[in-house]
C-alpha cells in the first residue's frame, strides 16, 4: 500500500501535474462519457474492458490507465504523457515509482468536478486498518446536502481524503480537518496543495477531541457509521456498539455549533423491523438546542445490510465470506436490530425560543445540489412555527419554485383515458415528491407570489362556481396540502 508524504512533492511540481491532467482532458466529464456514469468498478475483469474503452494513442487515455484504472505504462508513453513535470519529479515526489522500465501510479488519482483527489486505490490488501478511500456515494450525497453559503469557520470531522474540506474552503475563511487515521490526514493535506488550498489546517484525533472548547458556523462529517462487529477498517469501522457512532456524532455535534451554525452529519441507525424510522433519530437531537430535519434514505434488514458491506469478499473467497456473513448477523441479532437505516441529520444550533424536529424519506437518487432547497425548508418550517394559527398562513404569499413539474397518469377505462393520479416532482434538491389531487393541482398555476393563498384559492372557488360557504370549507380543506407543499420546500415565501 501506498506511502503518501505530502512534504515530498514541491508546490511546482504539484502544479505541473495538475496542469498536465487538466491539459490532456482528464476531468469528471470526459471520464464519464469515455467509462460511463456512475460508480467504476475496479474489479480485475472490469479494469480489462475499462482500459480496452480508453482511445488509443491520447495523453488523456495514457494517464487514465495510470492514475485511475492503476496500469503501468511504460516509461517511454509517461514520458510523452507527462511532459514538461518530467518523470524523475513525480518519482521523487511519490506520486510514481518505476518498475521494469513501466511507472505505476503510486495511489489512485481521480477528477471530482474541478478537484483532483488522491486516494488509497480499491483492491489493495483488504487487511489495511489505514486504507483511504477515494470519492464513494455517501461522500457525494454529504457534499450535495451541505449549504454553501459563506462562513467564518468550518470542521470537516473524519476527512479521510480531504474532498469535504475542500469544498468547504471555497465559502469558509477556515477550515479545520480532522482524523483518527494520520494516512488519511496524510492524504489530504497532499490532496489541499494538488488543488492549491490553503486555508484548511489538519489536526489528528478521535471524533471532537481535537477541537475541544472550539465553535463552528458549519459542521460537515462521514463518520464510521457501519453497525458491524468490525474494527478493520478506520474509514468504515468505529469499534464502537451497534450505532454508537452515528449516535455520539450526532449528541456531540450542537456544542461544536456556533449560533445559527449548521451541521451536516451521515449517519447510520438501528430501527425495529416493523417500527417507524424516526425514533431513536429524535431522541438523539432532542434537547439540544438545534432545530434538526432528519433525513431517512432507506432501511435495510441485517442480511442485505450485512452481504452489502461485505460484499468484496464474495469474489475473493468464498467460504471466508460465508463466515464472516455468519459473524455480522450473529452480532445484529445479539443486539435485536431488526432493520438498519441510513441517511443523514441536518442541525442548525438556535438557542433561543423552541426548536423545531422534522423528518422526511429523500429518495437518494433524485438528491441533487441542496444547499437552497435546505434553506428553504429550514425557513418554511421557522415560518410554520412561528404562525399564531394554521390558517395564518392564508395570508402568505408563496410561490411554486420553477424548478419543479407535474406528471400525470392516465388509464384506458370505458372506452376512454381517465386520470389515475397526479405526482408533483422537485428537480433540484432533495428531489421531493408528492401527490396532489385534481383541485390541488389545479392551484399551483395561481401561485406566483402576486397573491396571497386566501385569495389565490377565492379564486380558483370563484372558477368553479362555488358559493361563499362552500368557497370557505374549499379553503379550508385545501390548506393542509398547501401547507405541506411549503413544508417541502415547493412553495417559497415571497416578502
Amino acid at each position: 500500500m501506498s506511502e503518501i508524504a505530502p512534504g515530498r512533492a514541491d508546490d511546482a511540481t504539484l502544479a505541473g501535474l495538475r496542469a498536465c491532467l487538466l491539459e490532456a482532458g482528464y476531468t469528471t466529464d470526459r471520464v464519464e462519457k469515455i467509462l460511463g456514469v456512475g460508480r467504476i468498478s475496479f474489479r480485475a475483469t472490469d479494469v480489462a474492458v475499462h482500459a480496452r474503452r480508453l482511445p488509443p494513442g491520447e495523453p488523456f487515455s495514457a494517464l487514465a490507465g495510470l492514475f485511475l484504472l492503476g496500469l503501468p505504462l511504460a516509461t517511454a508513453d509517461a514520458e510523452a504523457a507527462i511532459g514538461p513535470v518530467g518523470l524523475s519529479r513525480l518519482e521523487r515526489a511519490g506520486v510514481l515509482q518505476g518498475v521494469d522500465g513501466a511507472v505505476r501510479a503510486a495511489f489512485k488519482l481521480v477528477p471530482h468536478g474541478d478537484l483532483l483527489i488522491a486516494s488509497d486505490r480499491d483492491g489493495e490488501p483488504s487487511t489495511a486498518h489505514d486504507w483511504v478511500a477515494g470519492i464513494h456515494p455517501p461522500s457525494v450525497t454529504l457534499a450535495k446536502l451541505t449549504i454553501r453559503r459563506p462562513v467564518t469557520r468550518a470542521l470537516d470531522l473524519g476527512t479521510g481524503n480531504g474532498v469535504q474540506a475542500l469544498l468547504a474552503s471555497r465559502h469558509a475563511e477556515r477550515v479545520i480537518a480532522t482524523d483518527v487515521n494520520p494516512r488519511a490526514l496524510d492524504f489530504a493535506q497532499f490532496n489541499a496543495r494538488l488543488n492549491g488550498v490553503s486555508n484548511i489546517e489538519f489536526r489528528q484525533g478521535s471524533f471532537f477531541e481535537p477541537v475541544d472548547g472550539e465553535r463552528f458556523d458549519l459542521i460537515v462529517s462521514n463518520p464510521p457509521y457501519v453497525i458491524s462487529p468490525e474494527s478493520r477498517y478506520a474509514y468504515r469501522d468505529s469499534g464502537l456498539a451497534g450505532d454508537g457512532c452515528a449516535r455520539h456524532v450526532v449528541e456531540s455535534a450542537p456544542a461544536f455549533l456556533a449560533e445559527g451554525g449548521y451541521a451536516h452529519l451521515l449517519v447510520s441507525w438501528a430501527h425495529p423491523a416493523e417500527g417507524g424510522w424516526r425514533a431513536p433519530l429524535e431522541r438523539w437531537v432532542a434537547g439540544r438546542n438545534c432545530d434538526a430535519l432528519l433525513l431517512h434514505f432507506g432501511s435495510d434488514d441485517p442480511v442485505t445490510h450485512a452481504a452489502s458491506w461485505l460484499e468484496p469478499l464474495a469474489g475473493e473467497n468464498g467460504p471466508a465470506f460465508e463466515d464472516a456473513l455468519a459473524r455480522w448477523l450473529a452480532y445484529l441479532e445479539g443486539l435485536r436490530i431488526g432493520a438498519i437505516a441510513y441517511g443523514a441529520v441536518i442541525l442548525r444550533r438556535r438557542s433561543i425560543g423552541g426548536n423545531w424536529t422534522r423528518g422526511e424519506h429523500v429518495p437518494l437518487d433524485r438528491v441533487e445540489q441542496a444547499s437552497d432547497h435546505v434553506l428553504r425548508v429550514f425557513g418554511s418550517h421557522d415560518r410554520l412555527e412561528g404562525l399564531e394559527d394554521e390558517r395564518s398562513l392564508l395570508d402568505a404569499h408563496l410561490a411554486l419554485v420553477e424548478a419543479s413539474h407535474l406528471e400525470q397518469t392516465l388509464v384506458c377505462r370505458d372506452g376512454g383515458l381517465q386520470l389515475r393520479d397526479t405526482l408533483l416532482l422537485l428537480d433540484e434538491g432533495l428531489g421531493s415528491r408528492i401527490g396532489l389531487d385534481l383541485h390541488t393541482a389545479r392551484l399551483l398555476p395561481l401561485l406566483n407570489g402576486h397573491r396571497s393563498l386566501r385569495e389565490a384559492l377565492a379564486e380558483r372557488a370563484a372558477e368553479m362556481g362555488l358559493g361563499e360557504e362552500d368557497a370557505a370549507r374549499f379553503a379550508d380543506a385545501g390548506l393542509p396540502a398547501l401547507r405541506r407543499l411549503f413544508e417541502l420546500g415547493f412553495l417559497a415565501h415571497v416578502p
